[in-house]
């Protein structure tokens, strides 16, 4: 972990290592922190958002806002970051796209089924170079790789026909997502669930896809331990975590403060200024937590 002191938390992913990373700003440096196995607090103030940065695709490399420009709290970028960055995750409902971001959508690029409990898949595609980098942000328990696509352009064609399929999401909000961690989960059912759901894409596009590789991503996201979700407790009210980062679940951070998993969802604290303890800060918990609302 960095010294203690404030900082601007700019991204959170995972490393091409496929370990758990916060990337901070301070001044004029971008400094990339694994969190798991530490000990310590962050506090978020919320007063005002700044800009993130900006990305460089060609050259896969992270850049401060030369301008440190504050920014409203909806957006992560400002207008000129936005512009060198060039890209547009929804690129095909864009009606233009920038130079960069052509290149990337000429690149391979995979279709995949992500599942994240019973009854809750969603479509997706990635650019093939990133691996499971996706997979992980956004905190998928598992995933089918049905193919890899020369193109964007081609792998998006598969993608809205599946996401035209009776109950598979083709977006999933991030309270969904925490909600349904209380389920019972299982590896096998996982599975299952996945397959089936690709037997029956596969024969309502009249497709057989190639690829087929299934993944189960809990020991990446907690390599250690992981954590009781029954028992896990949120501290979005209190803009802050303290505790020994056990693992980091999409964008999750979980950390054990006295024996009891607690965990702040770190994508919507991206822009703000966060004070780093290397310490633990006590929070007061309940006796038991029912659920995770």
């Amino acid at each position: 972990m960095p010294e203690a002191g404030d900082y601007l938390l700019t991204h959170v992913g995972f490393s091409k290592k496929e370990e758990p990373t916060l990337l901070l700003r301070r001044g004029d440096e971008l400094i990339a922190v694994q969190p798991l196995g530490h000990t310590m607090t962050l506090s978020f103030d919320k007063s005002q958002r700044y800009c993130t940065g900006w990305y460089d695709m060609r050259a896969g490399q992270s850049h401060p806002c030369p301008d440190s420009m504050m920014i409203g709290e909806k957006y992560e970028q400002c207008p000129p970051c936005q512009q060198r960055t060039g890209f547009n995750p929804a690129f095909y409902h864009a009606n233009s796209v920038s130079a960069q971001q052509e290149e990337r959508n000429l690149e391979p690029h995979f279709l995949y089924l992500a599942h994240f409990a019973d009854g809750l898949v969603k479509v997706g595609i990635s650019h093939a170079a990133r691996g499971r980098a996706r997979l992980l942000e956004q905190g998928a328990r598992s995933a089918l790789i049905l193919e890899t696509f020369p193109t964007a352009h081609i792998a998006r064609q598969y993608e809205a026909q599946i996401a035209a399929l009776p109950n598979i999401a083709e977006t999933l909000l991030l309270r969904k997502k925490i909600g349904a961690l209380s389920n019972t989960y299982t590896t096998k059912q996982a599975a299952k669930e996945l397959m089936d759901t690709q037997q029956r894409v596969e024969a309502a596009l009249s497709k057989t896809f190639s690829q087929n590789d299934l993944y189960h991503l809990d020991d990446t996201f907690f390599p250690t331990i992981r954590p009781d979700f029954d028992d896990a407790y949120e501290t979005s009210h209190l803009n802050m975590v303290s505790g020994r980062a056990v693992g980091m679940l999409g964008c999750l951070l979980f950390c054990i403060q006295q024996d009891t998993p607690v965990f702040l969802p770190l994508k919507k604290y991206t822009g703000y200024t966060v004070t780093i303890a290397n310490t633990e800060v006590p929070i007061e918990l309940p006796a038991r937590q029912i659920s995770l609302f």
